[in-house]
């Protein structure tokens, strides 16, 4: 029995802006909905400070380019005489946190970048060009909405309710699971590839298979068919998910008695997710 696919090396996918695009099949669910609430759109704020920064016409440190989307008439602002531009003051309604997340957020998605030589300074790149253009949606993890239930842990809706019962909890520990939760659907919802998306969290691929298993285990439907195809490819996904269905049962053990001299482990949990998630009705 030959393998018909390797895990790595893998191809690098294209950036997060080229291969995003909304996948969940309907319908969502109500759990999937409630989980939105902690969800923002950010692509008006975002499409906001790329034509701000256009409009400023030269690289922009940080502090600068909040100042302006605040309309706050500081030192710099008042020297460059960038009081008078029609985007300035345009973000007003939104405070320094909103702006400092969204600035960080279209960085970390190539659509700015710094200048070393101007002290860090930003400036929009191709992508982030484009991106104002032609907008699409963008979502977020809210912050703001994760924090309001740290003060009252039974209005947690019902995407954590699972993870309550198997962890330790607190409510500390509940948001942050809850931010760790909405990051990961947030990344699926992008297309963006699991062990990239790792890489970026600071964690392992079994961390991130880890909240796929419990994710699956409290039946929250996601497709991640789009990273197992590029990694595995349909004929070993079929192979395998046949598999899965004729077993006695989907135990790891067994599918790496199997298989194991072939798929690494990452590749049969990969799998068994996909199983388990077809299985959510």
């Amino acid at each position: 029995m030959d393998k018909c696919s390797i895990f790595a090396p893998r191809k690098v996918p294209p950036p997060t802006s080229a291969r995003r695009k909304k996948f969940y099949s309907p319908p969502l669910g109500e759990d999937l909905r409630e989980a939105y609430k902690y969800i923002m759109e950010a692509k008006e704020p975002i499409v906001k400070l790329i034509k701000a920064l256009l409009e400023i016409n030269m690289p922009a440190q940080r502090q600068l380019l909040i100042d302006f989307m605040m309309g706050r008439r500081s030192r710099q602002i008042e020297e460059y005489e960038l009081f008078d531009k029609e985007y300035f003051g345009v973000g007003e309604t939104n405070d320094e946190d909103f702006w400092a997340t969204i600035i960080d957020t279209a960085y970390e998605n190539g659509l700015l970048k710094q200048m070393v030589t101007k002290k860090n300074a930003l400036l929009p790149t191709a992508s982030g060009k484009k991106f104002a253009r032609k907008p699409k949606s963008f979502t977020i993890p809210d912050d703001e909405s994760i924090n309001e239930t740290e003060s009252d842990v039974p209005e947690i809706d019902s995407i954590l309710e699972q993870a309550q019962a198997d962890r330790p909890t607190n409510v500390h520990t509940v948001s942050q699971l809850a931010k760790q939760q909405i990051k990961l659907i947030t990344a699926i919802d992008r297309h963006i590839a699991l062990d990239s998306y790792a890489e970026t969290e600071g964690l392992g691929l079994d961390e991130v298979l880890d909240e796929l298993e419990l994710l699956a285990e409290q039946k929250r439907h996601l497709d991640i068919t789009y990273f197992t195809d590029e990694v595995l490819g349909d004929d070993c996904m079929n192979e395998l998910l046949d598999y899965f269905e004729n077993a006695k049962s989907d135990s790891m053990d067994k599918a790496m008695k199997e298989y194991g001299d072939i798929y690494k482990e990452e590749e049969l949990r990969l799998a068994r997710i996909v199983f388990r998630m077809n299985k959510i009705s």
